[in-house]
């Protein structure tokens, strides 16, 4: 008997297809568009397990069971965008069968094989939105932290100069020992209020949400480099993958606490900042400076260093953190961030 290979290839593509739709570690459906309202013909074993319905439940019924009457206006909007032609990705709430709501980041497109149908992808972001609550509070508390230390102690320490220097330009006929002990003040009240004005640099948080990831963290190197009076270069290789979303903000952080790392400890004169994205949303971050360095076998027990905090937002999205570094020779921070994908697949 003889086959049709190309069948068999066809075949073979339609049995990885299905394979692959039913088991992706996010929910998908197919929804039809040639009905009012739009009804939901398939969905795979995700959706039956974060919404609480059956396929038998779904499959058939209106895509508005899902959403709560408050999100109701989303899916119209997203069906006025897909009719256009256009692919859609935003956030909204949902609905699980219990009633209980929860927030979702739908993207939303038509089905390259048949213009009657749209296909959904719709991933849980609980986990996410409470990360990001956390870290709006920790920033409120740093722009508070800032704005008293601006406010307070840099005004005071400020007014302090300015009266040790009236107070030098005064004692011109006072004993060596007085001004000696003055120019020394001048000296540790410089140094205090350079060092206060990097500590409230570091504090202040970046609207990465109204500027974008990549102009905020422009913007960071760039502001870092001048506070500090050294050479700091940002390198992103275009053309450049996108960044996933749910990286942006621990990302940022993680090279804001590395940059504050130099500022405290490093003694150096450069520092760059090198950052990857592979096609499938791994990252590779390298931030380098040509400072003092260290002896790496007290990273350990050296948590004054500063990395203790790095290490802990790299673990909670499963990356890894080597830092190459000698005394005397600078330091390199290498962090990798697995796929989105892969760390999701491992819950």
């Amino acid at each position: 008997m003889v086959t049709d290979p190309t069948n068999s290839t066809s075949q073979f593509g339609e049995q990885r297809y299905c394979h692959l739709f039913k088991n992706l570690p996010i929910c998908i459906f197919i929804v039809d568009l040639t009905v009012r309202p739009v009804i939901i013909i398939e969905i795979n074993r995700q959706t039956e397990l974060v919404y609480g319905y059956t396929a038998i439940d779904l499959i058939g019924k209106p895509v508005t069971q899902l959403v709560p009457e408050e999100s109701l206006a989303f899916i119209q909007n997203i069906l006025a965008h897909i009719q256009l032609g256009e692919t859609v990705t935003d956030e909204t709430i949902n609905r699980h069968r219990d009633g209980t709501t929860f927030p979702v980041r739908v993207i939303a497109t038509l089905d390259p094989t048949d213009n009657g149908h749209m296909i959904v992808a719709v991933e849980d972001i609980t986990a996410e939105k409470e990360r990001r609550s956390e870290e709006e509070a920790i920033d409120a508390d740093r722009l508070r932290i800032a704005h008293e230390l601006h406010d307070g102690v840099a005004q005071s320490l400020g007014g302090l100069r300015f009266k040790s220097a009236l107070w030098l330009h005064l004692g011109e006929t006072a004993p060596p020992s007085m001004r000696t002990a003055l120019d020394e003040l001048q000296t540790v009240l410089i140094t205090a209020i350079e060092d206060l004005r990097r500590a409230i640099f570091a504090l202040r948080p970046v609207d990465l949400e109204s500027m974008g990831f990549l102009p905020a963290l422009t913007q960071l190197v760039t502001n870092f480099g001048e506070q500090n009076r050294l050479s700091a270069q940002l390198d992103i290789p275009a053309p450049h993958n996108t960044l996933p979303t749910s990286y942006e903000l621990p990302l940022f952080r993680i090279i804001q606490e590395g940059l504050n790392n130099i500022s405290q400890h490093a003694c150096a004169s450069s520092v760059s900042v090198h950052l990857t994205v592979d096609v499938t949303g791994g990252v590779a971050l390298s931030l380098r400076d040509n400072g003092r360095g260290f002896d790496p076998g007290l990273v350990g027990a050296n948590a004054h260093y500063g990395l203790r905090h790095m290490r802990e937002r790299i673990l909670i999205h499963k990356g890894t953190l080597d830092i190459h570094t000698a005394i005397g020779k600078g330091t390199e921070l290498l962090v990798t961030l697995p796929p989105p994908e892969v760390k999701n697949a491992n819950h």
